[in-house]
């Protein structure tokens, strides 16, 4: 599975801009170039936590699904926002540091060109049961 090929194709990455750099062996890198579309503010470019959530959840999924070769549905993400993003581009890296039989637990820092951390988070994406018919895998 050619996992930069297949998130540059999901339309909410493309959205945002969600560019994803590498993903293999429970490892990821992605980038996001910040623009007005981003801001949380009309006055000046100050990123919504929404943008570095939304990034951190991405690159967080596919270090996830490069240790499992499977699709690896969020169940849970905790972000700690620590210094706002306010131009350039976002930087996020991702490693699978728990990967269990129903669970994988991800660390993911989010930074920005100058290496000023943005946010850290702590996801959780299922990676086993749940076989047969699923939203991703044909049915509803």
């Amino acid at each position: 599975m050619d996992l930069t090929e297949t998130f540059d194709r999901m339309p909410f990455n493309e959205h945002l801009g969600i560019e994803l750099l590498e993903a293999a062996d429970g490892r990821a890198v992605g980038r996001l170039e910040l623009g007005d579309v981003h801001s949380s503010n009309p006055e000046r470019l100050i990123a919504h936590g929404g943008v570095a959530y939304a990034l951190a959840d991405t690159v967080g999924g596919a270090a996830a699904i490069s240790a499992n070769d499977r699709v690896t549905p969020t169940i849970n993400m905790r972000i700690d926002y620590l210094s706002p993003a306010t131009g350039g581009t976002l930087r996020a890296e991702a490693e699978v540091v728990r990967n269990g039989n129903s669970v994988a637990t991800v660390e993911v820092s989010v930074v920005d060109d100058d290496g000023v951390d943005i946010a850290t988070g702590l996801g959780t994406y299922k990676t086993g049961g749940g076989d047969g018919e699923t939203a991703w895998r044909g049915g509803a």
